[in-house]
């Protein structure tokens, strides 16, 4: 009963907020890793520029100084700044902390909804956190699954969470809104939005121009951070690329670095001072795509690249063995190759030497959308009104 009446004063105070002049309603954005930033701003400048809503920041400093970094390149500054979760805590000790801070803040702020991107702690602790206080939540981003919770880890399981506490779900694609329904998601819930990746890219714009190139070689960029790809698959990738700049003779291997530590020695140890091949500081967003742009091929384990490659017209090597982006490689635009080193370097040799079959994923186009996700969220969000529909029909329909 007390659910009821608090969901009922909620729905109340949504309608009429937007009913009565001058009052605002509030919308809490949650992030604190650089993905996060990069795909919440242009959700925070299309809210910002809606009548009578009030985006209000709310950064918990999960990666801390690439989260600083992103919002710097982004001109944000969060209304709320939380203290970062401790690196001497374990996985759940990091989350829990994440979890009560948000708890704390949320609890005073009161806004009339809570938006979560992706697939990071802060998202799926964001989502409990406003879900434990009865606040409504929406998911930028909504339902990618490789439908394996080993791969990502965690990332599978934070969104497999969400998907199952959100009260309005922005799905990229059409792939996205299957996996909704299969997991009995409502319809009425699920809104198809694309990518506000693909916005970011898009609004960068004139500031993004291609990196020169070392004395006119050729740039094949790479980047691995995922967690399945922290024990001996990093040390097959790189010998991979050991063997790619022995192969190809007109390359320059530029190595992205990780801020995580135990990554980054073992990426010093296996390549510094190896001719050919440069290990670069963790780029701020434009430094990346700028290097992104003037790349040949690029091999990476990241989402957010699978998605930018695209874009620009870059062919993507997804160095892992499943994806939750299969629409791009459906598309032609990426390959997954995995991380074994035989299978990594024959893919890469191919498209490095036989300029014929790399054009044919050279085509500048976008499986996630066209870049204007966050204004159609923005207009979702300011006519909606919250409900607690069960979506009951699509659950025992998917089961």
């Amino acid at each position: 009963m007390r659910f009821r009446w608090a969901q009922a004063l909620h729905t109340a105070t949504v309608e009429v907020a937007r009913q009565v002049v001058g009052l605002i309603v509030k919308i809490a954005i949650l992030a604190g890793t650089r993905p996060e930033v990069v795909k919440l701003a242009p959700v925070r400048a299309a809210l910002a520029a809606a009548p009578g809503i009030e985006p209000v920041w709310i950064s918990t400093e999960q990666q801390g100084a690439l989260n600083a970094q992103a919002l710097e390149t982004f001109g944000i500054e969060p209304e709320f700044r939380l203290d970062p979760p401790s690196p001497e805590r374990t996985l759940g000790g990091r989350f829990a902390q994440i979890m009560d801070r948000l708890d704390d803040v949320l609890g005073r702020l009161q806004p009339q909804l809570v938006l979560v991107q992706g697939d990071t702690s802060t998202t799926a602790a964001g989502a409990m956190a406003g879900f434990a206080r009865r606040i409504p939540i929406g998911h930028i981003e909504a339902g990618l699954r490789t439908f394996d919770l080993e791969q990502p880890f965690p990332e599978e399981g934070w969104r497999c969470v969400v998907g199952q506490l959100a009260d309005l779900h922005f799905a990229p694609t059409d792939a996205a809104v299957r996996n909704l329904l299969r997991g009995g998601v409502s319809q009425h819930r699920i809104h198809m939005t694309g990518n506000t990746g693909i916005d970011a890219v898009r609004l960068s714009g004139a500031r993004v121009t291609p990196a020169p190139l070392t004395d006119g070689l050729r740039r094949v960029l790479v980047t691995v951070h995922r967690r399945e790809n922290w024990g001996p698959e990093l040390e097959q990738v790189l010998a991979a690329l050991l063997l790619l700049r022995d192969r190809v003779s007109d390359i320059e291997i530029v190595f992205a670095a990780h801020a995580n530590p135990a990554l980054r020695g073992r990426v010093d140890a296996a390549l510094t001072g190896q001719a050919r091949i440069r290990i670069v500081e963790p780029l701020d967003y434009l430094g990346f795509l700028s290097h992104l742009k003037s790349a040949t091929l690029v091999l990476s384990d990241s989402g957010g690249v699978q998605e930018e490659g695209p874009v620009l017209g870059v062919p993507v090597l997804v160095l892992r063995e499943t994806t939750e982006r299969a629409e791009a490689v459906e598309a032609g635009v990426a390959r997954l190759v995995g991380t074994r080193t035989e299978d990594v370097l024959a893919a890469a040799t191919e498209l490095l030497t036989d300029e014929p079959e790399r054009m044919q994923m050279v085509r500048a186009i976008s499986p996630f959308g066209d870049g204007f996700a966050a204004e159609r969220i923005a207009d979702i969000v300011s006519r909606w009104s919250p409900t607690k529909a069960t979506g009951g029909e699509q659950i025992r329909s998917a089961v």
